[in-house]
């Protein structure tokens, strides 16, 4: 898994925190078996074209 997202549209660096509350689908984690945390993150992270920048607010243009 990656740690970190650059948007290529603003410059903004994603990384910690941040990185995991936009890139993982949190609503699968609801309901269901129970994985280890790495395993969750392995299964849960968005495509990378339904990421939204928090600094400009595009979508989808990342690189790593």
């Amino acid at each position: 898994m990656i740690k970190h997202l650059l948007c290529t549209n603003c410059g903004y660096d994603m990384v910690g925190a941040e990185y995991l509350s936009n890139t993982v689908d949190s609503s699968l984690c609801n309901d269901g078996p129970m994985y280890s945390n790495s395993t969750l993150l392995d299964l849960n992270v968005k495509p990378y074209h339904q990421i939204v920048c928090p600094y400009c607010h595009t979508t989808g243009q990342w690189s790593n």
